[in-house]
């Protein structure tokens, strides 16, 4: 909604910009008023840009912080003569008075790419985050920010990013360069808050390849935006689960889905789990039937109950004759999410049923050590008819 239109002064008249004032998503934002006269379609689209970047910004930073980059105007402006088209951030108003523009932009951020604003945001989804994020270290953080100046001096050390890849826009190919953070400390600062609330055009992309990437930045990051640390997962229950012996269950993995169920390779052995596409086979039905000190042995609706799973020599289980053995016996412990985990007694409960992550079928059953990870968070779910 336009609020006002205002000529600054200040100026020598003859120079002075009129703007038309607009309060987006909490922002006061100024529009020389030569933009929408010289291509109001143009205009009107990088404004409505503008406020998708702001309402993005809104729900990805915590209020504290959101609170604070609404304190600085954004201004509009047309592309000045000489200049390429961007936004920044103008800490000083003598350099803005020395270059012929208006002072009043000082301590705010001036977008000057108006006309290409909608290119601009296919190769820099969140650019304005980036001049906020200069604004919010000179006025909140302060310029000299020792947890910043840390993290980019390490980085800088580490040369992990003197080559990576630069995405240039839609069509165009990745090149491979300097990280445009490396310039400075507040040039870093601000290109990974870009990758930590959104996407950057350098590599790291993103907060997940910020983490692999950099995880000291990544809590840094974490501090100076004043992000809520997340709350630890409630511990499981520790009674073990009960199962009713004249049912059978399929076993699913939370990683590969309902789709896919612990089966017995058809192969003349027939020992041999894997997970299978879920059908309705004697294979991918089990029983779980208990035994002492709470724990389970597994048998199959195929093979019966003379052939138990078992933990057995590199940590492959397979099926076995049935016998009085702990490589026999499973505790079934209740996780998070209606899963469960599968320990094998053998190994004090060190080790999870788990599926090989090979970066094939991974369809192949181990034993691993316990982890959250969802390739040893099963499903246990009753086949009809089952009382």
């Amino acid at each position: 909604m336009v609020l006002a239109v205002l000529a600054v002064p200040g100026l020598a008249s003859a120079a002075a910009p009129a703007y038309q004032t607009q309060n987006i998503e909490g922002w006061t934002v100024n529009i020389d008023t030569r933009l929408p006269a010289t291509n109001k379609a143009a205009t009107d689209k990088a404004v409505g840009l503008l406020t998708s970047q702001l309402k993005d910004i809104v729900r990805g930073v915590p209020a504290g912080p959101v609170a604070e980059l609404r304190k600085v105007t954004l201004w509009l402006s047309p592309q000045y003569a000489g200049q390429p088209p961007r936004a920044e951030f103008h800490p000083s108003p003598i350099w803005l008075s020395q270059n012929g523009r208006n002072p009043a932009m000082a301590l705010g951020v001036e977008i000057s790419n108006v006309f290409v604003y909608e290119a601009e945001t296919q190769r820099m989804p969140l650019f304005v985050l980036h001049e906020l994020a200069h604004a919010y270290q000179n006025r909140v953080l302060g310029d000299g920010n020792a947890d910043i100046l840390a993290a980019f001096n390490r980085a800088t050390a580490s040369k992990t990013y003197e080559r990576v890849e630069r995405f240039n826009g839609p069509g165009l190919p990745v090149t491979y360069e300097r990280a445009y953070g490396m310039n400075n400390a507040a040039e870093f600062f601000a290109e990974t808050s870009e990758a930590y609330f959104g996407r950057n055009d350098f590599q790291p992309y993103t907060r997940d390849e910020l983490a692999k990437h950099d995880p000291v930045t990544l809590a840094m990051l974490h501090k100076v935006w004043q992000v809520p640390q997340p709350q630890p997962a409630p511990p499981p229950p520790t009674t073990t689960a009960g199962f009713d012996t004249r049912c059978f269950y399929r076993l699913t993995t939370q990683w590969q889905g309902e789709g896919m169920s612990l089966d017995i390779v058809n192969d003349g052995k027939n020992n041999t789990p894997i997970l299978a596409k879920s059908g309705n086979y004697a294979g991918q039905l089990w029983k779980l039937m208990p035994e002492a000190g709470g724990a389970y042995r597994l048998v199959t609706q195929w093979r019966g109950n003379g052939l138990s799973l078992a933990n057995t020599a590199g940590n492959r289980p397979l099926l076995v004759n049935t016998a009085a053995a702990a490589e026999q016996l499973w505790k079934v412990t209740p996780e998070l999410n209606g899963t469960f985990r599968l320990t094998n007694v053998a190994q004090a409960e060190s080790l999870s049923l788990d599926i090989l992550n090979d970066g094939k079928a991974n369809t192949t059953p181990i034993l691993a050590k316990k982890a959250l990870v969802s390739g040893q968070l099963w499903k246990v779910a009753p086949v009809s008819p089952c009382p």
